[in-house]
């Protein structure tokens, strides 16, 4: 098979792992919400609304803020997986929205790299309905570069990205050596770019025992950035357990930075 065919079938058939949910009762997790994207597509989320009073001491300025965090998750599991992230965040004076992309969760239809675009949009305009302070985006993985998108489209206050990467183009050269694919994708996902276009402060964190986007790609993306920016390295951590590794400093540096970015 020719380089260029393989590339996209690698991009069709490896970018998506979607999950449905497993057993229990989720019902008293968050308030459930439905929205709909710009084609049509039927989506489901959780909002965790802010802890009055939160976990931690606010300061005077930080009382009179209203953020709403939104989640992009990556490109496996579901809503599910993150709850205990949003309500940790919530408990600290974060109000988080977290939903299923296409074909995830309870959301309709099926995943597809243009799809998550629009899903991404009609993420953050439902939130918009929702708070008049400010959104903060979180861009996890494969929602990286969705969450930079949509930074380049909406009013942002900040965006953190966990453990992603600059381009596709970037993570294909990476991950599929030595046919360097990203050469058959420039201008895919361009996650770098698009937080520069955007403007707006961003915290990259990564895990060095990151198995599915290396440390170094993730180092590609930071030094790529020319924008006001901070780092969290995670020794331990794998791909996007920086929160189980080191629960800690993970949700202290994502307050602090939300509350104070530079």
């Amino acid at each position: 098979m020719c380089a260029p065919l393989y590339a996209q079938l690698v991009r069709r058939t490896s970018m998506f792992f979607p999950a449905k949910y497993p057993e229990g009762d989720w019902k008293s997790v968050a308030e459930d919400v439905q929205f709909t994207s710009s084609d049509g597509i039927r989506l489901h989320g959780w909002l965790f609304q802010n802890v009055e009073p939160p976990l931690r001491r606010l300061e005077p300025a930080e009382s009179r803020l209203h953020i709403l965090l939104i989640w992009f998750h990556g490109n496996a599991g579901n809503i599910t997986e993150r709850a205990p992230m949003a309500t940790e965040l919530a408990r600290r004076g974060i109000s988080v929205l977290l939903f299923d992309w296409r074909g995830y969760g309870k959301s309709d239809g099926s995943p597809s790299e243009s799809g998550l675009f629009c899903d991404a949009l009609a993420a953050y305009d439902f939130a918009r309905t929702r708070t008049k302070g400010d959104i903060v985006l979180y861009g996890e993985s494969l929602g990286g570069p969705y969450a930079a998108y949509v930074a380049t489209q909406r009013k942002t206050r900040c965006v953190i990205i966990e453990n992603s990467f600059p381009s596709l183009s970037a993570i294909g050269n990476a991950l599929y050596r030595p046919v360097p694919l990203g050469w058959f994708a420039p201008f895919a996902l361009t996650t770098a770019r698009w937080l520069n276009r955007a403007g707006v402060p961003v915290l990259v964190m990564h895990g060095k025992r990151d198995q599915v986007i290396p440390f170094a790609v993730g180092m590609q993306l930071y030094e790529q950035l020319r924008v006001p920016k901070e780092l969290l390295v995670c020794e331990n951590a794998a791909h996007c357990e920086i929160a189980t590794a080191e629960p800690q400093r993970y949700y202290d540096t994502i307050v602090k930075f939300i509350m104070h970015p530079r």
